[in-house]
């Protein structure tokens, strides 16, 4: 047994809340003060056409909605009020359907887990693909006496009940032993051999009296299923209604643990995806730092070097464009080569089975479509476990900050960068400041003659030294930059996520070992 209120705490306290409308139908269900009969089967079983019988034969009206046909044209679910008990009217189920009759198999097995009754229709040939659906709905804690077997439409089973009465008869009690041993029932379920129709005598006219079938009733079998649905009374209702209760919330926490699970499995890839990304991130900005750190690290006794040894030549500034263009070129074409590695291990990422999952996830996210249709009617227990992943894909764009697209834009290292561009050949690049620092020397230079040389020479050479080289590190620093703001830019989608995905796994999983811990 489930312990409902747990279950029903649970739920509220799932990330994003409480999907669908679980208590709201649960309420309204509980409410109802006659037994709900609920009439479920395949299509074509002959459920509206029994339902149209026992409308007929009470003197009630048959409604607009129900249609007798062989085509699949049920796709809702309807009462209709009896003396003391309701009748539900479903559409058929499709084993393996999808699309539409895949839902119409969710309302179906819906409302089958909001009843007090249920009344499985077969056909003569009995069950055959939906065997194991009947099979797991015996397992769901049906009080005795509350699920029920109609073979309709028997007059099609081979036997004509006109000519040989007493072959039809055998033929229906074998049939019965088949379907007893074909699902494991015992004594106490109950099974009735019916024809609604025979011979099609109706067909699919709905404006009829109860004299159309007269001629058929000693042997049609609808005055025993009529007797036991007369037999029906609001006096077993607490009982039923308490094992109803048990096969809903079971059934809701089975299937939104199933759904969790399912959430959880995706969740976790995708954390794992940013997980790497923030990874990759990392890696590539102390492979950059390391670039960077190395490139100075030689950069002012370089200078001080070159000054010193053509300081009196007077060949200081040829000298010095010659070598911080080796300099630029050097250190630049490994800032290229660890770019192309960026690129090359992104497009590494992007190849794996895994990436798109991500992808569309950020893509969702950034199109702000995280919203669940509507459901198109109480008891729709498969669509209400649907929406858990839209609440969740609410839940993350709330914890993660906004996933602008950053395609067109340029940082302000990047357009310091343009400056100094085309550096294709870094000798170029570097050509703006050694023509500045030509000039530079040439001053100091000018200056020296006007002073006394020996006072004068080291503090000179140390000022050149050091505008030199903030110069160069200042004409650097936009390349290093503009690779830094590549890092980002392809890592940006992972790192902005991964602390937010890596919240609901752990939430999820959560909501799951408690879920867990309620079903035992």
């Amino acid at each position: 047994m489930v312990d409902i209120d747990a279950v029903r705490d649970w739920l509220g306290r799932l990330p994003g809340g409480s999907p669908g409308r679980y208590a709201e139908d649960w309420d309204a269900f509980q409410q109802r003060d006659r037994p709900v009969l609920t009439l479920f089967g395949s299509y074509d079983t002959g459920k509206s056409s029994l339902l149209r019988r026992l409308l007929v034969d009470s003197g009630r009206d048959v409604p607009d909605w129900l249609t007798i046909s062989a085509r699949h044209e049920t796709f809702d679910v309807n009462d209709v009020d009896f003396g003391t008990y309701t009748v539900r009217d479903t559409p058929g189920f499709e084993v393996g359907a999808s699309g539409v009759r895949e839902q119409n198999n969710s309302r179906v097995m819906a409302a089958v887990a909001l009843t007090d009754v249920g009344i499985a229709v077969l056909t003569p040939q009995l069950a055959t693909a939906e065997r194991d659906v009947l099979r797991s709905l015996l397992t769901r804690g049906w009080p005795a006496g509350t699920m029920w077997f109609v073979i309709s439409r028997f007059d099609e089973a081979g036997e004509n009940p006109e000519y040989d009465l007493a072959a039809y008869r055998d033929l229906g009690d074998r049939k019965v032993g088949e379907l007893r041993n074909l699902l494991g029932l015992d004594d106490q379920v109950p099974v009735f051999v019916v024809s609604q129709d025979p011979f099609q005598t109706a067909g699919p006219v709905t404006d009829l009296d109860r004299g159309t079938w007269d001629e058929f009733r000693d042997w049609d079998g609808m005055q025993e299923l009529t007797g036991a649905l007369e037999a029906v009374s609001p006096s077993a209702l607490p009982g039923w209604r308490h094992a109803a209760g048990q096969r809903y919330w079971s059934a809701v926490l089975g299937n939104t643990l199933s759904d969790l699970r399912g959430q959880l499995a995706d969740y976790a890839q995708q954390a794992t995806v940013a997980a790497h990304g923030v990874g990759r991130r990392e890696q590539w900005e102390r492979q950059l730092a390391n670039l960077d750190r190395a490139a100075r690290a030689g950069l002012e006794g370089l200078v001080d070097e070159v000054l010193r040894r053509s300081w009196d030549s007077g060949s200081a500034a040829d000298e010095l464009q010659r070598t911080v263009g080796e300099w630029f070129t050097r250190h630049e074409s490994h800032l290229d080569r660890l770019r192309q590695s960026i690129r090359k291990g992104k497009e590494r990422d992007r190849a794996l089975p895994t990436w798109s999952g991500f992808a569309s996830l950020v893509g969702t996210l950034r199109s702000g479509e995280n919203t669940a249709p509507a459901a198109d009617g109480p008891g729709q227990l498969s669509q209400h476990t649907s929406t858990i992943g839209s609440m969740l894909l609410g839940v993350l764009k709330t914890m993660t900050e906004d996933l602008g697209d950053t395609a067109g834009r340029k940082t302000t290292a990047v357009k310091m960068a343009e400056k100094v561009k085309p550096y294709v050949g870094t000798v170029e690049a570097a050509l703006p400041l050694t023509v500045y620092l030509t000039a530079l020397v040439d001053q100091h230079l000018a200056n020296r003659t006007r002073l006394n040389q020996d006072r004068a020479a080291a503090e000179m050479r140390h000022q050149v030294v050091a505008e030199c080289t903030r110069l160069v590190r200042d004409t650097w620093q936009p390349f290093v930059d503009d690779v830094h703001d590549e890092i980002v830019a392809q890592t940006k989608d992972e790192v902005d996520l991964d602390a937010s995905l890596r919240q609901l796994v752990r939430h999820l999983h959560e909501a799951i070992v408690e879920g867990e811990s309620l079903s035992r």
